[in-house]
C-alpha cells in the first residue's frame, strides 16, 4: 500500500469523488500519467480518458480501483493532493452501458461514412507555421467531431468495464 493523499474529481454539477487514494492515473496533454503521494506540483489539460483512482477503504488498508470516464478538463497537483476539474465526467458504475454502446455505434458509422472531421481545426497557425492539434486540444476545440464522439464512447465503455457489442 502506498502513502495516501487527497483526491477530488469535480464537475460543474457535482463532486464525483472526494477521498483518500494511493494512486490516480489518467491521460493528459503530455501523455499517460500516474500520481502518487508527494508528486511534484503539476497542472495539465486532461484528455478524454479513463481515470483510475485507487481509493483507500475506510480502514485505510486496501485500495479499490474506482474507474471514471473523464471527457476533458484540467488536473492540478499540489500539497499532496490531486484535483481533477472536468466539464463532464462519469463514475463507471453510473454509466448506462446500452446508451454508451449506441453512441459508439453512431460514432463509428459517422467516422466510417467520411463525415467531416474537425473541419478547420486540423492545425493552428503560429510563428513557425502550422502545428497539428493534440487529441486533447481537438476535443476542446471540436467537441462534436465524429472522432471525438468515438473516443468519448470508447472511454465510457472502458470505465463501465463493458466491451463494445459484437
Amino acid at each position: 500500500m502506498g502513502t495516501p493523499f487527497h483526491v477530488e474529481l469535480v464537475t460543474p454539477e457535482r463532486v464525483l469523488f472526494s477521498g483518500e487514494a494511493d494512486e490516480v492515473s489518467l491521460r493528459t496533454d503530455v501523455g499517460e500519467i500516474a500520481f502518487l503521494a508527494h508528486h511534484e506540483d503539476f497542472v495539465g489539460a486532461v484528455d478524454i480518458s479513463l481515470c483510475t483512482i485507487d481509493e483507500l477503504s475506510s480502514s485505510g488498508e486496501e485500495a479499490t480501483p474506482r474507474r471514471c470516464a473523464v471527457h476533458g478538463g484540467f488536473v492540478y497537483v499540489s500539497d499532496n493532493a490531486v484535483t481533477i476539474l472536468a466539464g463532464v465526467a462519469e463514475l463507471g458504475e453510473e454509466i448506462d452501458v446500452e446508451r454508451a454502446r449506441a453512441a459508439l455505434q453512431r460514432a463509428e458509422q459517422e467516422v466510417a461514412s467520411g463525415a467531416p472531421a474537425a473541419e478547420g481545426h486540423e492545425a493552428v497557425e503560429g510563428e513557425e507555421g502550422a502545428a497539428a492539434l493534440s487529441p486533447t486540444m481537438l476535443a476542446l476545440m471540436a467537441p462534436d467531431a465524429p472522432e471525438v464522439a468515438l473516443r468519448r464512447a470508447q472511454v465510457r465503455l472502458e470505465a463501465a468495464g463493458a466491451a463494445p457489442a459484437a
